[in-house]
């Protein structure tokens, strides 16, 4: 199988559900970013073979949509990925997995999303399910009836319950993540990856959920969100958001006739299945597969970026993974930047590159639980 080279990748600034990116349609997003990140490595549209695109929530295709509205050949086939919070992750693993076969040689993965945006979803009358009453579903099905099928912030719920994870916990947590993301605002860490957006003559270029003055004393006054008296709040665990981003995936024959500097090895990636009600115990077993698969222990792991759509996620992971924090999403996490489901898998991955450099580490891991009971990661190794 051929080597696969990360070369390196943009995303955009994160804005909230109707915040700063609201008028901007996700596939307009995603070509701005496109157009950007090709041009930051001195390429141009027609080397590349393919475009993947995680989304979540979008009507599909937007993939070759947003191909197509940057301008680019219409040779070039695009592959929208629907693997949830995991969409974005799904779609580099797939595209290094295109090029390791031989198939490609130089791939755009990542995803792009847009709540603001998001279609509403209607039952047909025909479907036993319709009723004249109510007939828009919040979100899609993802288990079935006999398992299971409750929102990511119930099975929060229970992973709490189950971990004997305390509220207090979560919020220390959820409080950290803000304090890093201020301080790695504050020290330009992300500076190189964020791509600005022009909108109406002004420049976009900062994530809108980072809060400096956030408290203990704030979050603790946070009620439950999800269950009466439970411990997930509004605030240790992340809103939902707007964002793209994408990644260059390279051969070694594609990095030497284009002269592209590497930032790192793709090593291997993972998918698995957990108990629906359980979801975000998804990253725990992808991880574990990883390890296993490359015979490699998680004490040679330097950095982990798993997508912190819980606070109790991050704290299952520690508990059962036995890692220490100080490894873990050291440039804080969704809880602080936020969660664009289809294209936090790239931008994990992108902040898992500025944290290797930040501690000089060699071997990192993004992960995302994922809805319906999954989980995937992915092991990278940095260029040196």
């Amino acid at each position: 199988m051929k080597d696969v080279f990360i070369i390196g990748g943009l995303r955009s600034p994160i804005g909230k559900t109707n915040g700063q990116l609201k008028d901007f349609l996700p596939e307009k997003l995603a070509a701005n970013i496109l157009n950007q990140t090709i041009n930051k490595y001195n390429l141009t549209a027609n080397k590349i073979d393919e475009v993947i695109l995680g989304n979540a929530v979008g009507l599909g295709g937007l993939a070759r949509l947003s191909l197509l509205e940057a301008g680019w050949p219409v040779r070039i086939p695009g592959t929208t990925i629907d693997f949830q919070c995991g969409s974005g992750l799904s779609a580099i693993n797939l595209g290094a997995n295109l090029i390791r076969s031989g198939q490609a040689e130089l791939i755009v993965a990542g995803g792009v999303e847009s709540t603001s945006l998001e279609p509403r979803r209607q039952l047909n009358p025909n479907d036993p399910r319709f009723t004249r009453e109510d007939n828009y579903l919040d979100r899609a099905i993802f288990s079935s009836s006999s398992l299971g099928d409750p929102d990511m912030g119930q099975a929060a719920e229970k992973v709490a319950q189950l971990k004997d994870i305390s509220r207090q916990a979560m919020d220390q947590w959820a409080l950290r993540s803000h304090q890093k993301a201020t301080k790695t605002k504050q020290k330009g860490l992300l500076d190189e990856i964020i791509a600005p957006i022009k909108k109406d003559n002004q420049k976009i270029d900062s994530d809108e959920s980072i809060r400096p003055n956030i408290s203990l004393k704030l979050l603790e006054r946070m009620p439950p969100a999800f269950v009466t008296e439970g411990r997930v709040t509004a605030g240790n665990a992340c809103l939902t958001h707007d964002g793209a981003a994408v990644i260059i995936l390279a051969s070694k024959e594609a990095v030497k006739e284009y002269n592209l500097t590497p930032e790192a090895k793709f090593i291997q990636g993972a998918t698995v299945g957990v108990n629906p009600n359980l979801s975000p115990l998804g990253p725990i077993p992808a991880i574990k597969k990883l390890l296993q698969e490359k015979n490699i222990s998680i004490t040679k792991i330097d950095a982990l970026e798993i997508n912190e759509a819980f606070a109790v996620k991050i704290l299952a992971c520690l508990q059962e993974l036995n890692i220490t924090k100080n490894k873990v999403n050291i440039l804080g996490g969704a809880l602080a930047y936020g969660h664009p489901y289809g294209a936090s898998g790239a931008i994990i991955l992108l902040h898992l590159l500025q944290a290797l450099k930040e501690v000089q580490g060699e071997l990192g891991i993004t992960s995302l639980g994922v809805a319906g009971g999954q989980g995937i990661a992915t092991l990278i190794r940095r260029a040196t």
